[in-house]
């Protein structure tokens, strides 16, 4: 005898709990409400389930978090109907009061087997539930990189420990082959190489090691997220997937197990990632939040100022090779807050600038993620080094300028392109790597290699995070717990009519 029934489940959806965009005030091709859609047009049984950073990244969270309204999260997955989570990085970034309050709220349950306090596991480890007759054992498991980029004050006391070790641990210790029918590993992190084709991806860390876990022959189905790259891979009856991000599309797998004296085992699977633009929106799943939706459209409605320099965006290549206002404004409002030599900013991939007239929602827009500031004390030489990295961005091909097909391959990383204030300098592309940059001046004299200066970054840069390896080596001068929504939202409202001046300060030669 043969049982039929689906696994589905969404990663890293940042808040789009709602298909509400509230940059075009309507309805996008995306959420979690579309989602409720097809899993009421499917008749096999399912189970639904999460692999987080679902706490952070959307402006509806953003508003009911700072004014303690409500845990929408909760409340749309409660009414949906999920049944386990696992914790993303992202779902640090508020503390682990926040979290719990989620947790309180969330009538499932929160799965991770590498996380520990005080010796014990933080969270549920694992769980074994059950399908009709079929055991389905499910394991959580996050990112161990998170120490590196989160604050220490967000995860105090916290061990995350190695995610390949602890599965294989887990699965023994536990008996879960014999126990289960089958097993099923949640991991909030992505691939180091590609399970199909063993590339390597970027440089070796600890951050991702979803090539590792799906090298665990016990493992059936291995989800996966963080990286967003929509991709799946099979061996034999096994599959590992990772879905892409914003609620954009979910994973499924639809599994046929067969029976036999032994128990059941996996006969059949077929696994695909639909786009949740394809179905239709709930109007169930949206009223859930829809008084929230409100609050927060009122809120963000907000003019925050007038600015008179041209801040739209047009492409992404156009707003790095000559110089965008907007990274200048961002490098001002950092050196203005902290008092640093130099600063360096980064743009999200798909921002498009702001307008002339500016509200709060034009800025959470382009300002998706919790970063804090950060002052390094930085020598002449990692500057250079730093920019030597900056300049791997760039490319030549037809003899035109172009993206290097490492910041789009395997993911699209224009947020990995840093562009300085403070100093000046020239990139030739033509050049080799690594010896690219030159010219690198400070107020009219050359950078001395050996002397220190103050660098201020976001938090997530100044790990080394993109690359930039350098700044892990840098002294922490002084770390700012400041929104940069709230930064950037200020500095407009403070300075009516905003006018800059471009400083032609970095130059992009072939």
């Amino acid at each position: 005898m043969n049982t039929h029934f689906k696994i589905v489940y969404t990663s890293d959806t940042h808040g789009r709990i709602t298909a509400y965009d509230f940059m075009s005030k309507s309805y996008g091709r995306f959420g979690l409400s579309r989602l409720s859609s097809y899993l009421k047009g499917i008749d096999d049984p399912y189970l639904l389930i999460d692999n987080g950073d679902f706490l952070q990244g959307s402006p509806l969270l953003d508003f009911t978090r700072k004014e303690r309204i409500s845990q929408p999260v909760a409340n749309v997955f409660n009414r949906m109907g999920y049944r386990y989570v696992t914790v993303g990085n992202h779902d640090f970034n508020f503390g682990l009061d926040f979290l719990k309050q989620f947790q309180t709220s969330f009538s499932g349950e929160i799965l991770c087997a590498n996380l520990f306090q005080d010796g014990k596991p933080y969270f549920k480890t694992h769980v074994i539930h059950e399908i009709g007759d079929i055991r389905v054992a499910l394991i959580g498991l996050v990112t161990e990189y998170i120490p590196v980029w989160e604050r220490k004050e967000n995860i105090p006391g916290l061990v995350f420990k190695d995610a390949v070790q602890t599965t294989r641990d887990l699965i023994r210790s536990e008996a879960l082959r014999t126990k289960a029918d089958l097993i099923v590993v949640l991991y909030h992190g992505g691939y180091e190489q590609n399970p199909s084709t063993h590339e390597i991806y970027g440089q070796k860390t600890v951050e991702n090691k979803g090539y590792q876990l799906f090298d665990i022959e016990e493992v059936d189905l291995l989800l996966t997220g963080h990286q967003h790259i929509p991709q799946i891979h099979q061996r034999g009856h096994r599959i590992t997937m990772q879905t892409s991000h914003n609620a954009a599309d979910a994973g499924v797998f639809d599994l046929e197990m067969g029976k036999s004296d032994q128990g059941y085992r996996l006969k059949e699977v077929k696994a695909e990632l639909i786009k949740l633009g394809n179905y239709s929106v709930d109007p169930s799943i949206e009223s859930v939040v829809q008084s929230e939706i409100k609050q927060t459209e009122h809120y963000l409605s907000q003019v925050v100022g007038t600015i008179e320099t041209d801040m739209s965006i047009h492409s992404p290549l156009s707003a790095r090779q000559a110089k965008h206002p907007l990274f200048q404004l961002i490098n001002h409002i950092q050196m203005d807050y902290t008092g640093a030599h130099i600063s360096c900013a980064s743009l999200p991939n798909d921002t498009h600038g702001l307008p002339k007239i500016v509200t709060l929602n034009d800025i959470f827009v382009s300002f998706p993620f919790e970063n804090d500031l950060v002052v390094l004390e930085v020598t002449g030489k990692q500057i250079q080094e730093a920019l030597e990295q900056n300049a791997k961005y760039f490319d030549i091909k037809d003899d035109e300028i172009v993206v290097s097909r490492t910041f789009l391959h395997p993911k699209v990383e224009h947020y990995n392109y840093d562009v300085y204030d403070g100093i000046s300098y020239v990139i030739h592309v033509g050049r080799p790597i690594g010896h690219r940059v030159d010219n690198i001046m400070l107020k009219d004299q050359a950078i001395d290699l050996n002397q220190k200066y103050t660098l201020v970054l976001n938090s997530y840069r100044s790990t080394g995070s993109g690359g930039f390896d350098m700044f892990k080596e840098a002294r922490i001068i002084k770390q700012y717990p400041v929104s940069y929504v709230d930064l950037i939202s200020s500095y407009i409202a403070s300075h009516p009519n905003l006018k800059l001046d471009l400083i032609h300060n970095l130059r992009i030669l072939k």
